[in-house]
C-alpha cells in the first residue's frame, strides 16, 4: 500500500484548516489556544479517506509568520503540496514566503487550491488568477492544476479530493529499506496507560514494534512498544506515513521536537556541513561569509555561522557553495533539505541541499574542495560514490561506511561499487575495504621510493625487514591505524609491487651486488662459523673483528636471509649444516628414548653444558621440544 504525505501552505487566514476538514471531517486545529484565536500555531494532522487502497495523510501548517518554524516542521516531509490562496484577498506576504519555501525544499508535485471561492465574483477572481501566475512562474507550480473551491458551500471539494487520489498514485515511491528508518520528531505526548507517545513524518525506511531505535543526537537506544497511523494500531511503520510511535525506557520530559529517530548507528553528528544555498528570488538580505544564521531542517531549528567558499557575499535569486559551522552537532543525511534565516531580525531568504554530512573543515577557496563539491552536487551518482571513495581512502572505508555517508541502502551502495570496480576506479582489501586508483598508486608509490632508497644505501642486504618496511610505510602515508599495514603488505606483494623472500622484502628484479670488500667479509664470515661448529661465538664478538662494522651487519643478516645461518636467538647464529647436524643426531636419540637430558646432548655433539643450552632454548621456543623437569621430550 501506497503511503503518501499532502501538505498545505499558504498566507494565514485562508481557509487551510477549513478546507482540510472540508476534505476528511476532521478539525485538525487541536489546540484551544488555535480555536480561540482561530489560526492554526503547531502542526494539524488528518487522513484523507478514500477507497482506492492509498494512505493519504494531510498535515496543515500554520501560515502566521510568526510560526513560520513551526510549518518548516512539518513541510518538510511532503509529497504533494497545496498551494491555497484566498480568492477573495489574493497572494499575500506569506504565500510569497511559504511558495519560495516550497521551491528550496524541492517539491514536485502540487495543486494550486483558490479558496473562499463563494465570496467574489468572476472579474476578481480572474485578477486573483493572474496574480498567482505571475507567482508561480518558472516554478515547478506553473503547468500545476488549479481549482476554485469553497469549505462554506461545499464548491468543488470532492473533485479536489478525486484530483488529490489522482496525484498521488504517481508519486514516486520512498525508500523502505529498515536501515534508512528516520523520523524527525514533531511533538513529544505523554498518553495514559501507555507513556511516552512522539509524532513525525517518517522519511524514510520503515520500523517494526518491539525493535530498537536511536534518539539522536544524544545517542539513546530505546524500545517500540506500539505503532499508530491516524489513530490505527500498525504492527509496523512505512517511510511516508504519518506516525505516532509509543516509546519504552524514555520520560517525556527527555525528547523535544527537532530530536530525530532512526536506525541505531544510521546518523553521524557533525559540527560542520557542506551545503549547496540558493537565495530566494524575492529576498531582500545578502548572505556574507561569516553570517550567523538559523538553520532550520526536519523539524529542527539551530544557529551556524555560514563561511562562503567561493565567493564573499550573495543575493538575491544567487548561490554559491557554503560550509555550515555550528557550535553543537547536528545529525542530518546528504540531500535533506533546509531552510534558512536571517540571525536578525528572524527572516526567512533562502535555503539549499546538503552534499556533505560530515566533512572536515575547509579553507575558502581551495579548487580541489570546489570541484569536490560541484561533482557532489552535479555528478552521477557513481562520479559521487567515486568523489567519496576518494576522500575517505586513507580510511580504507567499508560499503555499509559509504552507504551511511551517501544516505543509500547498503545493497544499492555495493551495486555502484561493483560497477566502480570492474571500471577499475576502486579497489578493494582482502578484509573489503576500499580506495581509490589515485591513493594506490601513492601506496605504490611511496612503497617503492622505501625500498629503492633502502637498496641504494643498502646494496649487500637482500631486503628490508618487512616489520620495518611496514612500520616505514604507515608513517609515509600518514596512516595512525597499524593494522591496515597488515592488509597493504600482501596487497602490495599480490599486485608484484613488492616481493618476499624470509623476513625480508625487496623491489622485484633486485638483487644482492657484492663488491671486492663484501665478498671478503662473506667468506671470513662463513668460515668463522664454519670452524666453530655448535660452539657458536656472541655476533657481537665476531662483528668487532671487522673494521666496518656495519656492513659486516649486513653481511651477517644477508647470510641468514639466504639460510646459510640459522638464528638461534637475536644475538646468536648457526652455521646451517651444524645445525642440520645436530637435529640429525636429536632425532636419531629419539627413535630409541623418550626423553633427553641436557647432559646426554651435550655427550652427543661433543660440546660444554653453554651451547646446548642455547640448542635447547632455540629448540623450545620452535615448540620442537619441551622441558619436563629437567628432561626434554619431543613435541613432534
Amino acid at each position: 500500500m501506497q503511503n503518501v504525505i499532502v501538505g498545505t501552505s499558504g498566507h494565514v487566514d485562508h481557509g487551510k484548516t477549513c478546507l482540510i476538514k472540508a476534505l476528511t471531517g476532521v478539525d485538525t486545529d487541536r489546540l484551544k489556544e488555535e480555536q480561540k484565536r482561530g489560526i492554526t500555531i503547531e502542526l494539524g494532522f488528518a487522513n484523507l479517506p478514500n477507497e482506492e487502497g492509498l494512505r493519504v495523510g494531510i498535515i496543515d501548517v500554520p501560515g502566521h509568520e510568526k510560526f513560520v518554524k513551526n510549518m518548516l516542521a512539518g513541510i518538510g516531509g511532503i509529497d504533494l503540496v497545496l498551494l491555497v490562496v484566498a480568492i477573495d484577498e489574493g497572494v499575500m506576504p506569506q504565500t510569497v514566503e511559504h511558495f519560495e519555501i516550497l521551491k528550496m525544499l524541492s517539491i514536485r508535485q502540487g495543486i494550486i487550491v483558490l479558496t473562499k471561492a463563494d465570496l467574489v465574483d468572476e472579474d476578481w477572481a480572474e485578477l486573483v488568477e493572474v496574480d498567482v501566475t505571475e507567482l508561480v512562474a518558472g516554478s515547478f507550480l506553473e503547468h500545476a492544476e488549479r481549482i476554485r473551491v469553497s469549505a462554506y458551500t461545499g464548491l468543488n471539494i470532492d473533485r479536489l479530493k478525486q484530483m488529490i487520489l489522482d496525484k498521488v498514485q504517481t508519486t514516486g515511491k520512498r525508500r523502505v529499506a529498515p536501515e534508512l528508518f528516520r523520523l524527525p520528531i514533531d511533538r513529544v505526548f505523554a498518553m495514559e496507560g501507555f507513556g511516552t507517545v512522539v509524532t513525525g513524518t517518517l522519511l524514510e525506511g520503515s520500523v517494526k514494534v518491539g525493535e530498537e531505535v536511536m534518539v539522536y543526537p544524544q545517542g539513546h537506544l530505546l524500545k517500540i512498544r506500539g505503532i499508530q497511523n491516524h489513530g490505527e494500531e500498525q504492527k509496523d511503520a512505512l517511510a511516508g506515513q504519518r506516525t505516532a510511535i509509543n516509546l519504552t525506557g524514555v520520560k517525556v520530559e527527555e525528547l523535544e521536537r527537532g530530536q530525530v529517530l532512526a536506525a541505531p548507528g544510521q546518523l553521524t553528528e557533525s559540527i560542520f556541513l557542506d551545503a549547496k544555498v540558493n537565495l530566494f528570488k524575492t529576498a531582500n538580505r545578502q548572505l556574507k561569509n561569516g553570517s550567523r544564521v538559523h538553520f532550520c531542517y526536519g523539524s529542527a531549528q539551530t544557529v551556524a555561522k555560514a563561511v562562503l567558499l567561493d565567493q564573499d557575499s550573495i543575493g538575491a535569486g544567487e548561490g554559491t557553495w557554503v560550509q555550515f559551522r555550528f557550535d553543537s552537532a547536528v545529525t542530518v543525511k546528504r540531500n535533506d533539505r533546509f531552510i534558512i534565516r536571517f540571525y536578525s531580525p528572524v527572516e526567512t531568504f533562502g535555503g539549499g541541499i546538503i552534499l556533505d554530512a560530515c566533512p572536515g573543515k575547509h579553507k575558502r577557496g581551495q579548487e580541489n574542495i570546489l570541484e569536490a563539491l560541484r561533482i557532489k552536487e552535479e555528478g552521477t551518482d557513481e562520479e559521487v560514490l567515486e568523489q567519496f571513495v576518494k576522500e575517505q581512502s586513507r580510511n580504507f572505508p567499508k560499503v555499509h561506511q559509504l552507504a551511511l555517508q551517501l544516505n543509500w541502502a547498503v545493497e544499492e551502495t555495493e551495486k555502484k561499487m561493483e560497477t566502480l570496480k570492474k571500471a577499475k576506479k576502486v579497489l578493494s582489501l582482502n578484509d573489503q575495504s576500499f580506495f581509490h586508483k589515485s591513493f594506490w598508486d601513492k601506496v605504490v608509490a611511496a612503497a617503492e621510493e622505501l625500498l629503492s632508497e633502502y637498496h641504494k644505501k643498502n646494496p649487500i642486504a637482500s631486503g628490508m625487514e618487512k616489520e620495518e618496511f611496514r612500520r616505514r610505510l604507515l608513517d609515509w602515508l600518514y596512516l595512525k591505524d597499524l593494522k591496515k599495514g597488515d592488509v597493504l603488505l600482501p596487497e602490495l606483494m599480490k599486485r608484484r609491487i613488492i616481493k618476499a623472500s624470509g623476513s625480508t622484502v625487496a623491489v622485484p628484479g633486485f638483487s644482492v651486488q657484492y663488491s671486492a670488500a663484501h665478498s671478503g667479509m662473506r667468506e671470513s664470515l662463513i668460515r668463522i662459523y664454519l670452524e666453530a661448529g655448535v660452539e657458536v661465538p656472541d655476533t657481537d664478538g665476531i662483528l668487532a673483528q671487522f673494521q666496518d662494522k656495519k656492513q659486516a651487519r649486513q653481511v651477517l643478516l644477508d647470510l641468514f636471509n639466504e639460510g646459510v645461518l640459522i638464528k638461534l636467538n637475536p644475538g646468536t647464529y648457526l652455521y646451517k649444516e651444524h645445525y642440520e647436524k645436530a637435529m640429525s643426531l636429536l632425532y636419531e636419540h629419539f627413535k630409541e628414548h623418550q626423553t633427553i637430558s641436557l647432559g646426554e646432548y651435550r655427550d652427543l655433539l661433543g660440546t660444554s653444558r653453554k651451547y646446548v643450552l642455547l640448542l635447547f632454548e632455540h629448540l623450545d621456543q620452535k615448540k620442537i621440544t619441551k622441558l619436563e623437569r629437567d628432561v626434554r621430550v619431543l613435541c613432534k
